[in-house]
Formats: structure tokens, C-alpha cells, sequence
């Protein structure tokens, strides 16, 4: 039986960095439309694609563009806790996190994770990654780095460099290193809904709360957390740099 798979965009106005910044736009169209507009490139997937927010600034901006918005709680914990307020009493098996933070988010970045999901019955949330390729991208906070096993499985995410290379290596052309890979964090997860359902349920955890990154609550209950890899790269916007560099590109 084919799986139901819905898309849920949280997008928050009192982000911690950019306040609002889901309704800056990039060249006349606003951060929010651009991610919207990434998700619909893969609409084959989705029974639908909704827009979760805490704001009726942002439903304004949803009606704009034709985009479907839910208002939420103001208290979420996290974007995937506001996502899993909206499809509790939604009828789906498979729940799409797409982030509000990447407006060029390749889609190969949002496909992969929904094919190894659907691929492997007993992966309950997957995730994308990326080789990190530039040097100042290793040492940003704002820029997600990820460990993982042989078997492609997170061990840990961090706004810390990991792994810590004591061996030499050049950080001067990262996409010919040959002796140590960074990975970076996408902005997308995908969840089995039940399994949404019991993150959610879940307390804050002591180093989600160190990090400000929601799926260390996932890795330190005990739950495994599956990565592909993909080959584009996703320019995230945390700040306002973050968008004059975009602008450039």
C-alpha cells in the first residue's frame, strides 16, 4: 500500500537571529515563497504542503503566494515540534520537515531522504548532508557540522568542528582533501509520523539544549537518525550576511 507523505514548512517570526527573517525577500520574492517553491518541485511526493506558523504576518504572506498556512502555538519547543502539532489529527504516514532557512534547497536534498524512508521500512527519520566545501563554513557556528558511522547513521551534530582533525589537512581546497570529510547539516527532515509523534512527546534534552539543535533529542534518547548524501549545496540564512551573500551569488 502506497504511504501517505504530507510536507510541513514551520516557519517561526521571532527567529532568535533574524527576527522575521522567513519575510526577507531575495531578488522581489520573500525567504518563505523561495523554500515553498522548493517543496513544490517535488509535489509528486506530497498529498499536500502546509505551512506551519505562529504568526498571522506570515499567513498573510502564504495567501500571496497560494500557499496553504495553519496557525500553531507560539510555544513550540522546536520547528519539528510545531510541525508535529499540525499533522497529529492528519491523516499521513510520512511527515516532510522542510526548513525555512534554505531558500535554494536543491531538490535533490529533499527527494533522497523521502526515497531511502520509503526504501527502508525500519528507518524512522532521515536527514540530508552535504560535503562542506568552503573554509569559512567549518568554522561557523551558524553552519551545522555532522559526524556519522559506517553505515550512515548520525553520531552527532554540532556547531562545533567534528570530527577535530589532530592529522594534517589543508583547508584551502576542502573538495580535494582526501584525509578528513566535513559534513554539514541540510535542512530537512524526514519523519515517520509515529515516530514525529513520540519526538514530540519527549522533554528537551541537555544537549539540545547546549546546541540549540532539536535532533540531538532524538540521538540522545537512544533513536538513530539515518543521512544521505547529496551532492548540491544548500546556502543557509541565519543572518543578514547570510542574505547579502546570497545576493552576490
Amino acid at each position: 500500500m502506497k504511504e501517505k507523505i504530507i510536507c510541513i514548512i514551520p516557519a517561526r517570526y521571532d527567529s532568535e537571529r533574524l527576527p522575521g527573517k522567513v519575510l526577507y525577500e531575495i531578488n522581489g520574492k520573500t525567504i518563505l515563497q523561495r523554500v515553498y517553491e522548493r517543496a513544490k518541485l517535488c509535489k509528486k511526493y506530497f498529498s499536500d504542503i502546509i505551512v506551519a506558523t505562529d504568526d498571522e504576518r506570515i499567513e498573510i504572506e502564504c495567501k500571496k503566494f497560494g500557499a496553504k498556512s495553519i496557525i500553531t502555538s507560539r510555544y513550540c519547543k522546536s520547528g519539528s515540534d510545531r510541525v508535529a502539532e499540525v499533522v497529529k489529527n492528519i491523516d499521513c504516514d510520512i511527515v516532510v520537515n522542510l526548513q525555512c532557512d534554505e531558500p535554494f534547497i536543491p531538490k535533490e536534498a529533499i527527494e533522497k531522504p523521502i526515497i531511502e524512508i520509503l526504501k527502508n521500512k525500519n528507518d524512522y527519520v532521515v536527514t540530508s548532508l552535504t560535503k562542506i566545501r568552503k573554509k569559512e563554513e567549518i568554522y561557523d557556528e551558524n553552519v551545522v557540522k555532522t559526524v556519522i558511522d559506517k553505515n550512515k547513521y548520525a553520531l552527532y551534530f554540532s556547531r562545533s568542528l567534528i570530527p577535530y582533525p589532530r592529522i594534517y589537512f589543508s583547508d584551502k581546497n576542502l573538495s580535494k582533501n582526501k584525509k578528513v570529510v566535513f559534513y554539514k547539516h541540510i535542512g530537512i527532515y524526514v519523519f515517520r509520523k509515529n515516530f514525529l509523534l513520540k519526538f514530540s512527546s519527549l522533554p528537551c534534552s541537555f544537549l539540545e539544549k547546549i546546541e540549540k539543535l532539536e535532533q540531538l533529542r532524538i540521538i540522545e534518547n537512544g533513536y538513530k537518525i539515518k543521512v544521505v548524501i547529496v551532492k548540491s549545496d544548500s546556502p543557509s540564512v541565519d543572518t543578514l550576511e547570510d542574505i547579502k551573500k546570497i545576493l552576490k551569488i
